[in-house]
């Protein structure tokens, strides 16, 4: 049973104000967790009217609810632990996620040949495999809540080893700090970000990489994370932690913003002043963007072959809220076509078939541009976007 949050938890996790605008029905709709599984309904989403960031209330029950996810996550299942790909959507070329990063973070701020990388929640280690690739005579090294991954993760060339203590405890300091789909889980963004400068040598980078919620929507319903940023507001919480902040991007990485932060070489004013109103209130309002498309796809899982577009987080939302209506998924995911997705095919658009209603699990602003190359492709197959 969902409980409410106490009143002293009705506070921003960042800023700490009081002054919350609660999303109505929100707690009715099902969620999912960041591994991509279904979760049960709850949570309460909100707005800070003061510092202006969409969030989910940090509650005990929350806190609980994460603990739980995270006791049973399972990272990149659909492609057995491969990182995704990420696609251009006008062409539909892919490459992991984590290259695509890297190489934008060379093309805007070129690294030296030699230098010290600390990826904190490295995961199974795909940002430090791209990161050996890319930058062979570096010194890399993962930082995780636990050593699940220790073995995966150290055998990757250029690993000096993973850590499991708190940051500051890690020995040395570093060229630059990524931190991959972090952030949006840890409660009090600012005050975490705050101390790695201490990490960072004079001019460091700082390098975080989350969710663009102004982009998709579908994020608001992922049960473990606490923040659901625009770029304005990541760069406004990032600069108020006293870096200065040289990149807000959101199109380094499909649907992602990437922030590129230095260490000054000496101390700074912490940045005031606040971001637009407007986009954390489009962001907010997203929810209600989403309750459209529900509607729009219900009536479509009557046919005899609907199927889903995707098989991350949109697609498996809008299962779990359609009662697993699905006949099979789509995915351009080389790593993930062959296998199933809570038990049903995954399919690549040459496999769908003929006559097949298939609904494409993606943000509005890029779904349209997807649906005309795939409709070119499979003029026999129904593609609808939101």
């Amino acid at each position: 049973m969902n409980l409410s949050p106490l009143e002293d938890e009705l506070r921003c996790h960042h800023c700490a104000s009081a002054g919350l605008r609660v999303a109505t029905g929100y707690a009715q709709a099902q969620r999912v967790t960041s591994d991509c599984k279904p979760w049960p309904a709850g949570g309460v989403l909100a707005m800070c009217q003061a510092c202006s960031l969409v969030q989910t209330v940090a509650s005990r029950q929350w806190q609980a609810e994460c603990d739980q996810i995270y006791a049973g996550y399972t990272i990149y299942h659909q492609s057995c632990g491969i990182e995704q790909t990420v696609f251009d959507n006008a062409s539909g070329a892919g490459q992991a996620r984590s290259e695509a990063i890297i190489k934008s973070l060379q093309t805007h701020f070129p690294l030296p040949p030699r230098g010290r990388w600390l990826d904190i929640g490295c995961g199974n280690g795909a940002m430090l495999q791209s990161c050996s690739r890319a930058l062979p005579d570096w010194a890399l090294c993962g930082s995780e809540v636990n050593d699940k991954y220790r073995e995966t993760v150290e055998s990757i060339p250029g690993v000096e080893r993973l850590f499991t203590c708190p940051v500051a405890n890690i020995p040395g300091s570093f060229d630059v700090i990524s931190l991959v789909h972090v952030i949006e889980h840890i409660p009090g963004p600012q005050s975490f970000v705050r101390p790695l400068a201490a990490k960072l040598k004079s001019n460091g980078l700082l390098l975080l990489e989350v969710p663009d919620c102004l982009q998709n929507f579908f994020m608001l319903m992922v049960a473990d994370h606490c923040s659901h940023f625009s770029a304005s507001v990541l760069a406004h919480i990032v600069g108020g932690a006293g870096y200065e902040v040289l990149q807000a991007a959101d199109a380094w990485v499909p649907k992602e913003i990437t922030v590129v932060a230095r260490r000054p070489a000496e101390p700074r004013a912490a940045a005031v002043d606040p971001p637009p109103v407007h986009e954390s209130e489009r962001v907010f309002r997203g929810w209600e963007t989403l309750q459209q498309i529900l509607a729009q796809v219900e009536p479509l899982t009557r046919a005899n072959q609907f199927g889903i577009f995707g098989t991350s987080i949109a697609a498996t939302w809008l299962d779990a809220q359609t009662a697993s209506a699905a006949k099979f998924f789509v995915d351009e995911d080389p790593y993930r076509i062959g296998n199933k997705h809570f038990g049903r095919a995954i399919l690549s658009p040459a496999q769908i078939p003929d006559g097949a209603s298939v609904y494409l699990a993606l943000p509005p602003a890029i779904s349209e541009r997807v649906a005309e190359r795939l409709r070119s492709a499979r003029p026999t197959v129904r593609f609808i976007a939101p």
